[in-house]
């Protein structure tokens, strides 16, 4: 069939429409037939002399052609990020506690929140707050405001925006414990894409701050604060913070004594005592140093364990004897008296010193409490300890064998309660004690015709430890319940009623006993009180670290 050119009129509607018909249209009005691979070639002038702008209109009207290759079309590449630039960044350390108000007194603690926002105002300012900007200094002539009132306002130089925002932060209900200034971590950080860089932020608590509690009376709660604040206009200068919550567990004297504290006295810090460096590798982490002297202290102890036990059993020692007050037994207690380091070393010599003998009074600590009933024994409670960590296990053995009473059932609880101040308290001792209990353990077994009763008592790791503070303090008990027959006020040595009754006597089958429907019983509590420390059994220690996705 011979070749027809097309009309120009055709030509021309079809060109203006889709450039690639006008392209084969161009070709076959020359005479020169082309296939299509040449017509889409880098090497054509016509491809790229004048169609470019033409192509960009049109690939959004017409179907994309299924021959048409990624790599031919320019400017489909994303435009890359460029670097990014953060002003500063900071860090902050915050505690506070809130009080219960239909139990606790706020009133006088007022003062304490207008201290907080003097210490708060002092030692960082109110930050993210619009001020009314100035144009003069330093900063002003060369450009620079939002530089200058960014420092300004982290640094404490500026005052407060207004009286409402002080009534506000005086009006909430969160009192101050410790507040610290803001500690700069870096200034004008320029970072690549897909650069990094991690800082270091260490600072050491006040020692007898109380320990985190989330409880009826009192809740306390610490939260480590940063924030950053980029180098733009408009919206993205604001000033960006997160609240990272953390636990803490109170302090204990080196004896194992728990510190006070007074809640009328917050820790206002207005010098930056924190310390803050740069990571030089993101990627390290401090690794945990080997502790070479914890099989040295092992086996001291052990040994002093070893020696006591050859003092008590054998009678006279010979001077020559290394345990008779020898070098070696020198170096044992010393190892044993030395003052520790850390708090878990403290706490790990008190619940050690609560079980050895007294040098003073030379008698032992006794864990034996002899329960009695209208002058007749009931029974006797054995613990192993008097203190204890959280996470551990608190073992009470009940003991029936000497009991001039009988008991028929027993119910052990491990209980807490929150005690407030008379000078703040709003209601009476029991009211308090029935809103604030909050039972951790609760077992209860049958005591009848027991000899002993064996319980185990898990104290939570997640629960709080004890602590004393000038207002609300926090006591750890395990009470015992026990249920035995009702005592007449005429005989209380009278015969007990008996547990089983004859129902059938048979000379062949012998005698038929039931159990009783009813008996005349009484119930009576004891409390013993327990010392849990704020330190966990197996939990990291301070040089693990755990990292944390914000």
């Amino acid at each position: 069939m011979p070749f027809r050119n097309p009309s120009p009129r055709l030509l021309d509607s079809e060109s203006t429409s889709n450039p690639i018909a006008r392209l084969i249209s161009e070709s076959s009005a020359n005479g020169t037939s082309r296939s299509s691979l040449d017509l889409l070639s880098n090497n054509s002038d016509e491809t790229l002399a004048s169609e470019y702008a033409p192509q960009l209109q049109s690939r959004f009207l017409q179907p994309r052609p299924s021959h048409l290759r990624n790599g031919s079309r320019p400017g489909g590449r994303e435009p890359l990020r460029g670097p990014e630039t953060i002003m500063m960044g900071y860090a902050q350390v915050m505690g506070s506690f809130t009080l219960d108000g239909s139990l606790v007194n706020q009133a006088p603690f007022e003062e304490v929140k207008r201290k907080g926002v003097v210490g708060g105002h002092g030692g960082g300012g109110v930050v993210g707050v619009e001020r009314t900007k100035r144009e003069s200094g330093l900063f002003g002539a060369l450009g620079w405001n939002s530089i200058g009132e960014s420092l300004g306002g982290i640094l404490g130089t500026g005052e407060l925006s207004s009286i409402k925002e002080m009534r506000g932060i005086a009006g909430s209900k969160s009192i101050p414990l410790v507040t610290t200034p803001h500690s700069i971590l870096f200034v004008d950080l320029r970072l690549a894409p897909g650069e990094s860089k991690s800082y270091t932020y260490s600072f050491a608590l006040p020692r007898g701050l109380p320990p985190s509690h989330k409880g009826r009376a009192m809740k306390v709660s610490y939260h480590l604060t940063i924030g950053t604040q980029r180098a733009s206009k408009g919206k993205d200068q604001q000033l960006r913070s997160i609240d990272v919550p953390f636990r803490v567990f109170g302090s204990v004297t080196p004896r194992g004594e728990i510190l006070g504290h007074d809640l009328m006295s917050p820790y206002i810090l207005l010098r930056d005592i924190a310390k803050t460096a740069l990571i030089s590798n993101a990627n390290s982490r401090p690794k945990k140093p080997p502790d070479s002297k914890a099989s040295t202290e092992f086996m001291n102890y052990i040994n002093l364990l070893l020696e006591e036990h050859r003092q008590s059993t054998s009678g006279l020692l010979s001077p020559t004897y290394p345990g008779a007050g020898g070098v070696g037994s020198t170096r044992r207690h010393s190892s044993v008296a030395e003052e520790p380091r850390t708090m878990k070393e403290s706490i790990d010599l008190a619940i050690l010193r609560s079980n050895q003998r007294s040098s003073e009074g030379g008698k032992s600590m006794s864990n034996k409490f002899d329960i009695a009933r209208s002058g007749l024994k009931v029974a006797t409670l054995q613990f192993p300890r008097p203190s204890y960590r959280l996470g551990e296990t608190i073992h009470l053995v009940i003991d029936f064998r000497e009991a001039k009473i009988p008991t028929y059932a027993v119910q052990v609880v491990l209980e807490t309660s929150e005690n407030v101040d008379e000078a703040i308290v709003m209601r009476s001792a029991g009211s308090i004690y029935r809103y604030t209990r909050k039972v951790h353990a609760d077992l209860a077994e049958n005591a009848l015709f027991a000899q002993r009763l064996a319980f185990s008592l898990l104290v939570p790791a997640n629960a709080t430890p004890e602590f004393v503070t000038s207002g609300v303090s926090l006591e750890w008990r395990v009470r015992v319940e026990f249920v035995t027959p009702r005592l007449t006020a005429d005989r209380v040595d009278e015969r007990f009623e008996e547990l089983l009754e004859e129902v059938a006597r048979d000379e062949k089958r012998g005698v038929t006993f039931q159990g009783v429907e009813g008996l005349k019983v009484e119930t009576f509590q004891v409390e013993v009180p327990v010392r849990v420390y704020g330190a966990v059994v197996g939990g990291r220690g301070e040089w693990d670290v755990e990292g944390l996705a914000v």
